[in-house]
């Protein structure tokens, strides 16, 4: 029963601290949320010419 038990928290804890260490979506991150602002001033700004913006490549 003991054994059982650890076995089960063991996986329980791994699940949390690998979840917990993964990768950030895109629009958390500085460079997402700069694209994302951009892309809706380019779509969302109508009338408006787009500001403009470096390239995303060179990041």
């Amino acid at each position: 029963m003991k054994t059982t038990a650890k076995i089960l928290s063991f996986i329980i804890t791994a699940v949390i601290l690998l979840s917990a260490c993964g990768p950030k979506p895109q629009y958390r991150t500085r460079l997402g949320k700069k694209k994302l602002k951009y892309y809706n001033s380019v779509q969302y700004d109508k009338g408006q010419s787009p500001k403009t913006f470096k390239s995303f490549k060179n990041r």
